[in-house]
Formats: structure tokens, sequence, C-alpha cells
């Protein structure tokens, strides 16, 4: 009965992301590893003893570390994506910020001309 609860969680959390990517909210590109997660959510929230399996396959003696590793990893790895793209877009920014310099630059020497 218990389970119950985290598989609607789950089914909840993969309903919200694709919801907000159907409003043009989140790209379906972001969203992807954030539906892998749900789904593994809701696989383990089916097979609550298969990060036993996995912890015990592994030699890990408590397998709820095994799950705060993975979690850990997975936003880990969320946030490098992000800061690398948080990056290129200021890369971007500065370079339009330029362009636009240089353009606002020749227009004033056109009207300086005339």
């Amino acid at each position: 009965m218990k389970n119950i609860y985290f598989i609607l969680i789950s089914l909840m959390a993969i309903i919200y992301v694709v919801y907000e990517v159907r409003k043009k909210r989140f790209s379906v590109k972001e969203s992807f590893w954030w539906v892998i997660a749900s789904i593994i959510m809701l696989i383990l929230s089916i097979f609550p003893y298969s990060i036993d399996r996995v912890a015990n396959f592994l030699n890990i003696d408590y397998s709820p570390s095994l799950l705060f590793v993975i979690c850990i990893i997975f936003l880990l790895f969320i946030n490098f994506k992000n800061s690398k793209m948080i990056s290129e877009h200021q890369e971007k920014i500065v370079e339009l910020a330029q362009h636009i310099a240089l353009l606002e630059a020749e227009v004033k020497g056109m009207k300086g001309k005339k």
C-alpha cells in the first residue's frame, strides 16, 4: 500500500515534465533526463527491493546510500550541463552586445556624414 504513493508521485513527475514540454516551457532535449529519472523512480517504486539487489551486486552494505549516490551523480550531471549552457549563452550575449555596439557606431557615423 505504501508503494502506491511513490508510484503516484513518479507518475505525476512524468506527467508534469510532459505537460511542461507540451506548453513549450521546457525543451524536449532538457526534459529527457528528467523523464529518465522519473521512470527510474517509477521502477524503484514498483520493485522496491531492486535497489537492494543492485547494492548487493556492487558490494554496498547499506543500499539507501547507493540511491543517494545515484541521485547526487544525476544532479551533478544536470548541474554541469546547465553550467555549460549558461557559459555558452554568456559568450553569445557578449558577442551580440559587441555586434550591437558596432552597428550603433556605424549608424552614428552615417548620421554624422549627413
